[in-house]
């Protein structure tokens, strides 16, 4: 310790001189001037100064004994200055003199010091060390409160809590700061009597007065007392300048205001909380929305509710309840729907899932939904089958039936039912008939029949019934069941009230129909006469211009040739998509009255104008028939040659070639007539007029002496025409009997072996056909497309407009379509029928389509239209590829148009996909709202077809997000992909939901107020005060 001292004195003799030079106030003549002069600087907080004087005094009284008190403050001194052997020399001072009063303070003051720095647990060490015992009372409660205090900062609250409360009584400086961290302690342990006590105090205080408020007001509120929160809330928000935390007081007065169902008052306080906040806590943000709601503000309610209602939680499933009423204030239901779609979802609250359900059921029922309305009610039913909302939702689910166009479900739904009442008998009838309509259209006409005969069994609605009559002999009509059709068609004149229903009219063309296929014209005739002369039917009917040519026909097989002339005109001069018809009719008619030149006119003019016709060939043929007939045999020959020359595919030409061989012989041209039937005989040997040829040919040999000859062809025909025991004949209609029995392999092999024994037989044109469609049946679609190419080539089998077709078809699939077009182009050239027509132009407007040559398309569906008497299903696609067309070419308006006239004809796919288009378009033109009106009719009208109504539901999502409206998309996505069975679809659905998320965090939780977060150094430096 002496050479310590030593040291000291060392350091302060160098600058004593100095400091004896800055004394001039006061001088001691003594050694005791140093330690006066240290304790004025001391106190002065001139601490290096205070030191050098303290040093002086040691060094000249020597005697360690007489300057205890000077190294005391010595090493305090260095202490204060941050000296790194000052808490050495303050703790050797208490060890070397332990008794000395000021060894007591020496702990204290290291306390102080390192609690001054916040070195909480060196305070502690410290301050638990001073012997309270020999403090005084101000020392006492000072070293309690830092002590408590370092406990508080180092989380030992039960150390604290029982200083705190020890030191909050009394007189002294820490009164206040006492009280208001034992409130603190006592409130974080819900002791919330004693909370109260002790910030109520803490409040008295200048330095609590902004602290306390909010504390107190919390207490309130999770003591239950509404009323306190309220009175005190109001009080201390009236104070200025404000309490901390007023925003939070603010929400605790207006919740209190909020659970006495003051929404208003709420509000107000609400309000001002969230003012110029970004972002909200859920809580808050839901107490916001539904308040509003309460008070009829339903777009204040929908601005706070939306965020939390995509929550998977109790709070997030009433916020979405809410959100979709206030929609439905807001006269908004489609965004309501896909509230109410979320707050069904989860089960948190049962009442709240159960209503949610039953709300979405009716909105999708009341926006035409009804397939939606089915299922969520099923789902309703099942999970609360003792609802007490049950009659409401059968009411909603009978209506839906009634109106769905899943009538499938909707028939499953009802035969499923254990009890059915006469209300649900009669929308089974309804359902039913329906279902067979869909059935009818997508030509599964077997299923539509079944579904008509079990809405027959009903009678509640006399429309429905002669309805289902009416497509019952639909039905049997395209099955050709035309005895079934006629008795169908029949029932409707029947039923009660049907004359006054468009099917009743109907029924008579179709009536009429069945009795002109079965050769009953007498019996046709009327019923003709009376469809065309109904004033019902319009001059657009498609039926109409069809009906007047039967009506001729009749007339004609009746012989009554001037009523078919005159209806035959008129079907001509109603541009009848059959006029080619009705001149080859007329020239017929005019052919057996003898007007040779009215006939000759009438074929002329079929031929000019519809080269295409199917009647084509035959007026030609007919025209030289005519002069032929008339012994002019040399124009006959021009028109029979014309023929020969121009339609070398004709089926009529081997006919030609006899006629014109005749013709020749008549004018004795005896060498062109031999090389006709010759030619005959070698390339058509099995055709019909074969037979005739080699007649023919056998009188021209004789004439010109050449009879040897005839051998030859002889044995041609004979060689071509086996007799029916004949083994090659066996052979063929055994293989061919596999074939049309269905057993694929065995034909295969039968065919292949015939084809290699009788390759040049008559029968293997024919047999490589059956040999092709085998292959194509057993899906060897290679194998298959080979042979039908070699069966076209050889163009001698009577099924080679089947074979031109099958390979379109086929090089279409293969994405050929040059190719296909090559063969649908065929096809329409060779074609016999209306079908066959259809059917080319079909694939020709697909194939150009996808070649991206619009302006065929958009030709070859003009044409398709242009029959008239096309399928329905083909009419509608080509309206469909129409508007196509034009959406692919940018031409916007007019597939607008065009889709839309698809949309009003087609109830089927075609209408489906060019609603969606329409849809589509809109949405690229930003006209947002126009788009989803567009898109929620394709759920009302097509939901039969799922991918179009998950395409349409993926795009109303994009017309969400467009519009910013971010929950709308997200809700609608989620669905799609929990309810679309089309993994494409739900894919989609899922990448754009993934694309959402980054970008849209909804996220609005705002931080409570951690009141143990006050500032220290103003605590005590306020209350010292």
């Amino acid at each position: 310790m002496k050479k310590l001292h030593t040291l000291l004195l060392t350091s302060a003799l160098m600058s004593a001189g100095h400091l004896a030079e800055a004394q001039h106030t006061q001088v001691f003549t003594n050694p005791d001037r140093y330690y006066h002069e240290g304790l004025e600087l001391f106190e002065r907080e001139k601490y290096g100064a205070a030191q050098q004087a303290f040093s002086q005094y040691v060094s000249l009284i020597g005697d360690n004994t007489k300057t205890i008190d000077a190294q005391y403050y010595y090493a305090l001194s260095g202490l204060y200055l941050l000296h790194a052997n000052a808490e050495k020399l303050i703790l050797d001072f208490a060890a070397n003199y332990p008794a000395h009063p000021k060894a007591s303070i020496a702990y204290l003051e290291l306390g102080k010091f390192y609690f001054n720095k916040k070195e909480y647990e060196k305070s502690i060490e410290y301050l638990e060390k001073a012997p309270m015992a020999r403090l005084d009372e101000k020392q006492i409660k000072e070293a309690e409160f830092k002590l408590a205090y370092s406990y508080f900062a180092q989380k030992q609250f039960d150390k604290a809590k029982v200083l705190f409360d020890r030191n909050k009584t009394g007189d002294h400086n820490y009164v206040y700061a006492s009280n208001y961290y034992a409130g603190y302690l006592a409130y974080r342990n819900a002791d919330y009597a004693n909370a109260k006590n002790d910030l109520q105090i803490a409040e008295q205080n200048d330095a609590y007065k902004q602290i306390v408020p909010y504390m107190l007001t919390e207490i309130y509120y999770k003591e239950g007392n509404t009323d306190e929160v309220i009175t005190y809330g109001e009080r201390v928000l009236k104070q200025q300048p404000e309490p901390q935390n007023a925003d939070e007081i603010r929400i605790l007065v207006g919740d209190g205001y909020y659970k006495k169902g003051n929404y208003k008052t709420a509000l107000t306080y609400f309000n001002d909380y969230a003012k110029g906040k970004k972002k909200l806590d859920y809580t808050i943000s839901y107490k916001l929305g539904y308040a509003n709601y309460k008070t009829n503000n339903y777009k204040g309610a929908i601005q706070y509710l939306q965020p939390v209602a995509s929550q998977k939680e109790i709070l997030g499933q009433n916020a979405a309840y809410h959100l979709g009423l206030s929609y439905l204030k807001d006269e908004n239901k489609q965004f309501a729907l896909a509230a109410f779609d979320q707050a069904r979802r989860v089960d948190f609250d049962k009442p709240v899932t159960e209503s949610a359900t039953l709300k979405y059921a009716q909105i999708n029922y009341e926006n035409g939904n009804f397939n939606e309305a089915i299922n969520a009610l099923g789902d309703f039913r099942k999970k609360f089958p003792q609802s007490k909302l049950s009659s409401e939702a059968d009411d909603i689910l009978s209506e839906s039936y009634l109106n769905t166009s899943n009538y499938g479900d909707a028939v499953r739904h009802i035969e499923g039912l254990s009890e059915r009442s006469a209300r649900i008998n009669e929308t089974y009838q309804r359902v039913t008939y329906f279902q067979a309509v869909q059935l009818f259209n997508d030509g599964r006409f077997q299923e539509a029949l079944n579904m008509l005969n079990k809405s027959l069994e009903h009678r509640y609605d006399s429309e429905i019934r002669a309805a289902s009559f009416f497509l019952k002999g639909e039905t049997q009509s395209i099955a050709q069941q035309w005895n079934e059709a006629i008795v169908s068609y029949g029932a409707v004149f029947k039923t009660s009230n049907a004359s006054k229903t468009d099917y009743y009219i109907k029924s008579r063309y179709g009536i009429g129909y069945a009795y002109y296929n079965t050769q009953q014209y007498d019996k046709a005739l009327p019923h003709f006469k009376a469809f065309i002369s109904d004033n019902a039917v319009s001059t657009n009917n498609l039926n109409l211009n069809d009906a007047t040519i039967r009506l001729a026909d009749c007339y004609y097989i009746q012989k009554n040739y001037s009523q078919a002339l005159a209806l035959y005109d008129q079907a001509i001069s109603q541009k009848a998509a059959d006029s080619d018809f009705a001149y080859f009719q007329k020239g017929v008619i005019y052919g057996l009255q003898g007007k040779r030149d009215q006939a000759m006119e009438s074929l002329r003019t079929l031929v000019g104008n519809y080269p295409r016709s199917q009647y084509a060939d035959e007026a030609a043929y007919q025209r030289a028939i005519i002069d032929f007939e008339a012994g002019n045999y040399a124009p006959a020959i021009a028109g029979f040659s014309n023929l020969i020359d121009t339609r070398p595919d004709s089926r009529l030409v081997p006919n030609a070639l006899h006629k014109r061989g005749v013709a020749y012989t008549n004018l004795n041209k005896q060498a062109e007539a031999q090389a006709d039937f010759k030619r005959i005989l070698n390339s058509y040997p099995s055709s019909k007029i074969a037979q005739n040829a080699l007649y023919s040919l056998q009188e021209s040999l004789a004439a010109t002496n050449q009879s040897a000859e005839f051998d030859t062809y002889l044995a041609r025909f004979k060689n071509a025409n086996p007799q029916s025991g004949a083994l090659e004949g066996v052979e063929f209609e055994a293989a061919k009997s596999l074939y049309l029995s269905g057993k694929y392999d065995e034909a295969i092999t039968r065919l292949e072996a015939y084809l290699t024994s009788y390759q040049t037989s008559s029968y293997a044109p024919d047999a490589r056909y059956f040999l092709a469609d085998a292959y194509l049946k057993n899906n060897d679609t290679e194998a298959a497309l080979t042979r039908l190419k070699e069966v076209v080539s050889e163009n001698k089998s009577e099924y080679v407009s089947r074979a031109v077709y099958r390979v379109a078809e086929l090089e279409f699939e293969n994405k050929n379509y040059p190719e296909a077009i090559t063969y649908y182009n065929r096809l329409l050239e060779k074609a016999t029928s209306k079908k066959d027509q259809s059917n080319a132009l079909m694939g020709l407007m697909r194939s150009y389509y996808l070649t991206n040559d619009y302006a065929n398309t958009s030709k070859m569906a003009d044409e398709l239209i242009a029959q008239g008497n096309a399928s329905l299903n083909a009419y509608n696609s080509a309206l469909l590829y129409k508007g196509k067309a034009s959406y692919a070419a940018g031409n916007l308006e007019q597939a607008l148009n065009e889709l839309s006239a698809t949309v009003g004809s087609a109830t089927d796919a075609n209408g489906a996909e060019a609603q969606y288009l329409v849809g589509e378009i809109h949405y690229k033109q930003k006209k947002y709202k126009e788009s989803l009106d567009d898109l929620f009719k394709i759920s009302s009208n097509y939901s039969v077809y799922e991918y179009w109504l998950g395409k349409a539901f993926i795009l109303i999502a994009d017309n969400y997000t467009a519009t910013n409206e971010l929950f709308q998309a997200k809700a609608t996505l989620n669905s799609v992909i929990e309810n679309s069975p089309n993994q494409e679809i739900v894919e989609e659905a899922k990448a754009k939901l993934n694309a959402l998320e980054p970008g849209s965090s909804t996220s609005t939780n705002q931080p409570k107020v951690d009141t143990t977060k006050i500032n220290l150094n103003n605590v005590l430096t306020d209350s010292i005060k």
